[in-house]
């Protein structure tokens, strides 16, 4: 991230390649014998609310701009927080995915 004063005006530019250099260094599979873990990194780019739903923009490890939806379905009861863990959740199966698909095309 770089900021630059302008006038009375600070302006902020954030830059991609550190934020994937950072997504890159939290994410890892790690194998230990019989147990296993994976720490996954995703930038939460952009939360929108509009009750009862959600839409969180991320960048994920490759770069790569994405976008997802949840839905609260009580409505009388609408968290902020737990609708975005909901996003979350989701952004991060997302990703799970499409590491499986980008694995089964490596020949082997």
């Amino acid at each position: 991230m770089a900021k630059y004063k302008v006038g009375n005006e600070l302006i902020i530019v954030n830059n991609a390649n550190e934020d994937v250099k950072k997504l890159k260094d939290i994410t890892h599979l790690e194998v230990n014998g019989d147990v296993a873990k994976i720490s996954w990194g995703l930038k939460i780019l952009k939360v929108e609310y509009d009750e009862p739903n959600v839409t969180l923009t991320y960048r994920n490890v490759y770069g790569e701009v994405n976008k997802v939806f949840a839905v609260c379905l009580d409505v009388d009861n609408f968290d902020q927080e737990k609708v975005l863990e909901k996003a979350l959740l989701k952004a991060f199966q997302m990703e799970i995915i499409n590491i499986s698909v980008m694995k089964n095309k490596c020949k082997l």
